[in-house]
């Protein structure tokens, strides 16, 4: 085996699996498209507050249309009009976003998410409305590198994907 190339099974209860090292990139939200600015609140006799909680619309949305563009490219070699997971079909969605440690602790897990199921409708699936279970680890990777992991499961009355097991409760007899 040529040593440049790392091998790897995917695990039987995904159907479709994308793999993206990203390096220096990362997934961008559309969280990233605001900053914060500093306002200064007056009260009647000329007291100063900050107030933290506003922002602009900062210029980085090329960013979030690149890297959506990178992932329908690259799923456009995996989902045809075939494979595709057209509707009523639910489909199960499995992340695994590796982040440096600044950036996990800057982003919210839900807006990681959006981004990627958005990138994935009409490719992977007709909508991301057909996402009926969606399960999401974002963690800081050891070297110190950004990567995604996207699995995409048909969920049928034979295949229940990860999250076909999952109860927080039962009934009881």
């Amino acid at each position: 085996m040529d040593e440049n190339f790392i091998s790897y099974d995917v695990n039987p209860n995904i159907d479709f699996l994308l793999p993206f090292y990203l390096g220096e990139e990362f997934v961008p939200t559309k969280q990233d498209s605001f900053k914060p600015i500093k306002v200064i609140e007056r009260d009647e006799d000329g007291g100063e507050k900050i107030n933290k909680n506003f922002y602009i619309k900062n210029d980085e949305n090329e960013l979030l249309i690149y890297f959506k563009e990178k992932i329908q490219n690259y799923a456009k070699n995996i989902f045809n009009e075939n494979n595709k997971i057209s509707k009523p079909n639910k489909v199960e969605v499995i992340l695994s976003i590796t982040l440096t440690e600044k950036r996990f602790k800057s982003v919210d897990v839900d807006n990681l998410a959006k981004t990627i199921l958005d990138s994935l409708n009409n490719i992977a699936y007709e909508d991301d409305s057909q996402v009926s279970c969606l399960i999401v680890k974002k963690h800081i990777h050891p070297m110190k590198t950004n990567s995604l992991l996207i699995g995409v499961t048909k969920i049928t009355d034979d295949r229940k994907g990860f999250g076909g097991n999952i109860f927080l409760f039962s009934k009881s007899t």
